[in-house]
């Protein structure tokens, strides 16, 4: 019996060994690139907030990415300081030219604000010996320095206030338990003149002088449904004057001491420098001239006009 016929050979495939079916090797992925996916430079508080976000992305950016990051920081809390400088230099405008009730209730949040503060501050140095007053010593003392501005409007005096308030918390601090001691006295009494008496000032010389400032050239534009002319007194100039001078010397005096501070000026707050210090004095200087020239402040005393 004849062998089987053996099997057909395969046919030759055309396909060259670059194409034959095999698998391929796989493709490595490219690293993750942060600075895609983050503002570049990514911001300093997330930085600060996530150590191994900030790593990864330095090391993606290259060893130059910490500086430019914090460089950028330093301008966005720059730009930051100005447009808050701006907002509240339009605000306190506003509302020293308005006046009244208005003034009186600003000045009397800001005195609450910062006779709690001055509380707080009295408190956080009793450790070096000195013995604060009791929490409702502080607080009554507080709300009587808010009140204060508010009687101001309407009576015109703080002397009997201020008077009426220290012997009450005097007697208060001498009836407490235990052996009271004068610190506490003398701290509450001069947190009512210093953080209430004070800055009521500020609303009898606003509401105080209500004699016409005749040469303001402003006041004659000024609306008819707003005041008219009558609106503006030697009071409300001398206020715009004064608030405006304050807010141009801290702003100057932040701006110049970030751009060319170098000389330190006390070692109570480092950040002060001598060089902020001095552009402080020159913006409030010229602030002043500029002001007292657009509003025809008299310069001289011997030539008061108004």
């Amino acid at each position: 019996m004849a062998a089987p016929a053996p099997a057909p050979a395969p046919a030759a495939t055309h396909l060259q060994p670059p194409f034959l079916l095999l698998p391929s090797p796989p493709r490595p992925h490219p690293p993750l690139r942060l600075r895609f996916l983050l503002p570049s430079p990514p911001p300093l508080r997330l930085r600060r907030r996530f150590p191994l976000l900030a790593a990864a992305a330095v090391s993606a950016g290259g060893g130059g990415g910490e500086e430019a990051a914090r460089k950028a920081d330093k301008a966005r809390q720059l730009q930051k300081r100005v447009l808050v400088g701006v907002a509240i230099g339009v605000g306190a405008g506003g509302i020293v030219i308005a006046g009244g009730w208005v003034f009186a209730a600003a000045v009397s949040a800001a005195v609450l604000a910062g006779s709690r503060e001055y509380f707080e501050l009295v408190r956080s140095t009793a450790g070096g010996g000195g013995t604060p007053p009791p929490r409702y010593v502080s607080r009554v003392c507080s709300a009587i320095c808010a009140l204060m501005p508010i009687l101001t409007l309407y009576y015109g005096r703080m002397d009997v206030t201020v008077t009426f308030s220290a012997f009450v918390i005097a007697i208060s601090l001498l009836l407490q338990r235990g052996n009271p001691r004068f610190a506490q006295l003398t701290s509450s009494v001069f947190g009512l003149f210093y953080c209430g008496y004070l800055p009521s000032f500020w609303v009898k010389l606003r509401s105080g002088l209500a004699a016409p400032a005749l040469n303001t050239r402003i006041a004659y534009n000024w609306p008819i449904l707003l005041g008219g002319q009558a609106h503006w007194t030697v009071g409300l100039v001398a206020t715009l004057v004064a608030i405006s001078s304050i807010i141009a010397a801290d702003t100057s005096a932040f701006l110049c001491g970030r751009a060319f501070g170098r000389t330190p000026l006390t070692n109570i707050s480092p950040k002060k420098t001598l060089e902020g210090a001095l552009a402080g004095l020159a913006g409030c200087v010229l602030t002043t001239v500029l002001l007292s020239t657009v509003l025809s402040w008299p310069r001289s005393l011997l030539r008061c006009d108004l």
